[in-house]
This record gives structure tokens, sequence and C-alpha cells, in this order.
């Protein structure tokens, strides 16, 4: 085979290629497959509760059972990142692909405030399933470290790790299905009025 011939086949599978490289800038570390469960030793207003040094819970806890600490919240959002939009490469990196700059999404999370249960999304109670399960107040923050917004998040313990799962709770309380006004009577102060006899 000629030299121009080997040109001819070869550009333009060597072009291909090396469009298909991205930067170095976009490897992600995957999380580990497994957390370890941690119960803050104590709940104490005020007192910051370590797991190990130098990860934390978040800073408001209410009972004293197994919460996911601030770097196990982070492993499970990048858990949640992989399962909806990031292709796996190979078993120690994802190739990032969000079109969005970096400043305008989420990068990590920090949590506030947790407490035992799921918040329901449809009627927006508090419930108690069947596994292991905390909702939080939870800081989404930017590649700087900014806070995007605070929502409530569900974090739940499967498969020996810490997943999350985003809620959408209702923001305006439930309407009565009949509303009815009371009865207005002007002479219910009266001894013998509607309201004074009894039934």
């Amino acid at each position: 085979m000629s030299r121009a011939v080997r040109f001819a086949v070869f550009a333009p599978i060597a072009a291909f290629l090396s469009g298909c490289e991205t930067p170095p800038g976009a490897l992600v570390a995957l999380p580990p497959a497994r957390d370890p469960l941690y119960t803050p030793a104590e709940i104490t207003p005020g007192r910051l509760q370590y797991a190990r040094e130098p990860d934390t819970f978040a800073p408001v806890l209410t009972d004293r059972v197994a919460y996911p600490t601030q770097e196990q919240a982070n492993n499970a959002f990048a858990r949640e990142n992989l399962a909806s939009s990031y292709p796996t490469t190979g078993p120690y990196v994802i190739r990032a692909s969000d079109p969005l700059p970096s400043e305008r999404r989420a990068m990590s999370l920090r949590l506030f405030a947790c407490k035992p249960g799921a918040l329901n999304s449809v009627t927006g109670r508090i419930i108690e399933p069947s596994i292991r399960a905390v909702h939080c107040a939870t800081d989404f923050l930017d590649g700087q470290g900014r806070q995007l917004s605070r929502e409530t998040v569900n974090f739940y313990y499967s498969e020996g790790a810490w997943r999350m799962l985003d809620t959408n709770g209702p923001t305006t309380p439930a309407a009565w299905i009949n509303p009815e006004r009371s009865p207005s009577d002007p002479f219910s102060w009266f001894p013998f009025g509607k309201r004074s006899t009894p039934y």
C-alpha cells in the first residue's frame, strides 16, 4: 500500500478519534459502590456531629438515627447523575457531557437539616417507609460553591449505599372539598337560641 493510500485511509480515522477526546477537566471520579452507616453520637443543638474527620453530618439533626454524611450525600448525588444522564465509559471515570456551563448547574450538595422519614410529594406528609430513609433540607451548589437553591431531598439506604430522590412537595395548602360557611345567627347568645339548645 502506497504512502498516499495509507494517508487517505488513516487520516479520517485519526481525525475522528482526536475529535472524540474530552478535556482532562471533564473526567469525574465514580462514587464508591457502598456507604457505611453512621449515627451521630448525640443530638445537641448548635453542636456539629462528626462521622469521621473531617466528614460531618448536617448541622441540624432531630433524632439519633442513621443519616448520610456530607460526603455520602455528594456520593448519592453523583450516583443519581450517573443513573440519569452520564454514560459510563469505564470502571473509574465518567465523562461529563452536560451542555450547561458549570456555573449554572449544580455540582455538589450541602446538607443543612435532616429528619427521619420521607416526604411524600403528593400529600406533603412525612411517611415512614419500610426502608431506612431521611429527608433533608439540601443546598445545591455550583462549581464555585455558591448556593443555587435549597430543596427538600429524600435520602434512602438501599443496596448498601445512600441514594437520593428529588421531591416536589405541594407549596399551597390543600383546599377543602366542599367549603361551607357557618350559619350566621345574631340571636345565638339568647338562652333559647338555636346554638344553645342541647341535642
